[in-house]
């Protein structure tokens, strides 16, 4: 399980720690970072597939609780770093999931990050179970039954989504967001551009900076996603015990 990470300070120190912080996790990918919340106010949006927002809320411009009651709803879980304890019943009342005070020590990260992932552990218990999912179509009163085994991508257009399944493809006015949470009931999606999200066990090569996908589609890896896409494939590579050996020599 990978989450995706998006950063908003605009203290250089503390963006350099909390990226360094995020490398050293093994299931956190950044995003992108914003020093000025006015920028990550324009450019964030619900198709962004966001799952952590770490934010600070002494800023110029614009506080980190008046954009959190804007981008709350543009991110899975948000986390506001502070030097200061007195916004915290503010913070909660926006539905933050943690109030780290800083320095944020890599203890204190990971601790904070553990309980994120139990907190997904609960949520995911029940819905993993499920086999039939009806999606609502752009024809009124149709709705059409969706196997999440049988998705092979989902592809973003203008204000609406293609599902692509392995004998059909479905038209909904869902966002992508909306469908990859609803969807991904094995864990077996993973987003690789902005607008494709596609099925890890319905690849068949990675070639270069294309994905080959077992309908004969070719979705190009986007820099954003990258790190993360790479990164699954790597740990998922058999290497030959001659090939490592011949490079330690």
């Amino acid at each position: 399980m990978m989450l995706n990470c998006v950063i908003i300070e605009d203290e250089n120190h503390a963006i350099e720690l909390l990226s360094d912080h995020i490398q050293q996790m093994s299931n956190l990918c950044l995003l992108k970072v914003y020093s000025q919340p006015t920028v990550a106010l324009t450019e964030i949006t619900e198709d962004d597939n966001i799952d952590i927002i770490f934010m600070d809320i002494n800023m110029p411009g614009m506080s980190g609780i008046d954009l959190a009651k804007i981008l709350r709803s543009k991110t899975r879980f948000l986390l506001f770093t502070t030097a200061y304890h007195h916004y915290a019943v503010e913070a909660f009342e926006l539905e933050a999931d943690q109030y780290i005070i800083k320095p944020i020590t890599f203890p204190k990260f990971a601790t904070a990050i553990e309980k994120i992932i139990k907190k997904i552990g609960k949520e995911t218990v029940t819905p993993s179970a499920k086999s039939d999912i009806f999606i609502k179509t752009g024809v009124m009163n149709k709705v059409i039954k969706v196997n999440p085994a049988d998705v092979v991508y989902l592809e973003a257009k203008d204000n609406y989504i293609i599902i692509h399944t392995e004998s059909y493809n479905i038209i909904t006015y869902l966002t992508l967001k909306e469908a990859l949470h609803t969807l991904n009931q094995l864990d077996n999606l993973i987003q690789v551009q902005k607008s494709f999200v596609i099925a890890r066990n319905k690849i068949e090569m990675v070639d270069g900076n294309a994905i080959v996908m077992n309908k004969g589609v070719q979705i190009p890896i986007g820099n954003t996603y990258r790190k993360a896409f790479l990164d699954y494939v790597k740990q998922n590579t058999v290497i030959s015990a001659r090939v490592k050996s011949s490079k330690s020599l």
